[in-house]
């Protein structure tokens, strides 16, 4: 069996379908894998027409069959899912491979987050370490707007996780009340951008004890009418 490296999404759809559909199958989807170089790119990027960029909607069945095929391979896979809709009963069924997969998404990170609790506590935290191992450690919200569903996962996955090393809330609609939630999990976070939400000076004692109890986080962008407090050090960078 024979692939181009590079395949239309579409296409790479059908292929994982077929290396699924049966166990006689498992030995073309490591030879899938391999010659697309181990990177599953479902993005608008991989569509070979490119004035028709249209949303592809994963299904259940998509993800079912995306995790089958991320099973056999011996390496971490890169999955790309950017600009892609995804079910959450799909998602659901990406979690338990997520140790195998380096993930570029973008409009599903949201949607993951807040998938995060369970049941089952051992399960909960095993899906934030997962997620946030996938995700390389950066977790990028921006231009997102969370209801309080989202916002309670996010805390809790903040809470489970150690290896979170760059947070962007930019564009989050973020409030005093919301970053004084979250400023107990933030010292984890060595690069953090808060800039155009909704904080104003009252955050400013707030952010300065976030850097006093963390002196590796790199910087804190955000919109203060008074710098003053912030000039002092140089690892704010206040846009």
């Amino acid at each position: 069996m024979y692939f181009s490296s590079s395949v239309d999404r579409k296409l790479l759809l059908r292929f994982v379908h077929s290396c699924a559909a049966s166990h006689a199958q498992q030995g073309a989807a490591v030879h899938l894998l391999r010659t697309v170089q181990h990177r599953l790119d479902l993005s608008c990027s991989s569509c070979v027409e490119l004035d028709l960029k249209e949303t592809l909607r994963l299904t259940a069945e998509d993800c079912r069959a995306v995790s089958t095929i991320l099973r056999s391979s011996s390496q971490k896979v890169e999955l790309i899912l950017q600009d892609c809709e995804v079910e959450d009963s799909g998602l659901d069924l990406l979690f338990p491979v997520l140790d195998r997969v380096l993930l570029r998404a973008s409009k599903t990170v949201l949607q993951l987050v807040s998938l995060v609790p369970v049941n089952s506590e051992r399960e909960t935290v095993r899906r934030a370490v997962s997620l946030c191992g996938a995700l390389g450690g950066e977790l990028d919200l921006s231009h997102t707007t969370q209801d309080q569903r989202a916002w309670s996962a996010f805390f809790l996955m903040l809470e489970l996780s150690e290896g979170l090393t760059e947070l962007d809330l930019s564009h989050c609609q973020l409030t005093d009340q919301l970053l004084l939630k979250l400023s107990t999990h933030l010292h984890k976070v060595q690069v953090l951008d808060l800039s155009h939400n909704n904080i104003t000076d009252a955050s400013t004692d707030n952010l300065l004890w976030l850097v006093s109890i963390n002196p590796s986080m790199d910087t804190v962008w955000n919109n203060i009418v008074d710098r003053t407090s912030f000039k002092k050090d140089k690892q704010f960078e206040i846009l």
